[in-house]
């Protein structure tokens, strides 16, 4: 077992940005699934779940108290492609706090590095309106997140230059 951990490697207004730079990260990955992406959102309030269920209609609801009410429900989204999580990620921006991840890929070997392949720990994220992972407050930015194995610092950072950008934060616990 074991969390990943998760470097910033862009905080932007424009979400369209924020998309580009995760569409250059996964095409640097050595492997990745595009199906192996979910969107993540919580919904504060019945407005926030109605929006978030009519613009996604296959999305999965759950609930956090007794009575159902949207203060506490949790709304997810399994998406096919990169198209369909750029076009239901934008969306939900507009509504709530929420991400995408993807989590069924591999990062390259670096060898000049010292750094065999990366599978367990590899994922990638684009927090909405957040600095965080788990958008946990609100922020007028987008965050991408590169996500690896604890420690792995190096391994962020040469992603990060692959793409001509560098780590532009602190890393924090992923999951």
């Amino acid at each position: 077992m074991g969390n990943t951990c998760a470097w910033p490697v862009l905080r932007t207004t424009d979400l369209a940005e924020a998309l580009t730079l995760a569409e250059k990260l996964l095409a640097s990955a050595f492997w990745y699934r595009p199906d192996g992406c979910y969107l993540d959102a919580w919904a504060r309030d019945d407005d926030a779940l109605r929006r978030l269920t009519d613009a996604s209609p296959g999305a999965r609801v759950r609930f956090y108290r007794e009575g159902r009410t949207a203060s506490t429900a949790n709304v997810s989204l399994g998406v096919s492609d990169f198209a369909q999580a750029s076009d239901a990620l934008s969306t939900w921006a507009d509504i709530t706090r929420c991400y995408v991840l993807w989590h069924d890929l591999k990062w390259p070997a670096v060898p000049e590095l010292g750094l065999s392949e990366e599978y367990k720990y590899a994922e990638l994220q684009v927090a909405c309106n957040s600095h965080t992972i788990h958008c946990d407050e609100w922020a007028a930015e987008h965050t991408v997140f590169v996500h690896a194995r604890p420690g792995h610092d190096a391994r962020a950072a040469w992603l990060a230059a692959q793409v001509g950008t560098r780590v532009v934060g602190p890393p924090e616990e992923g999951w």
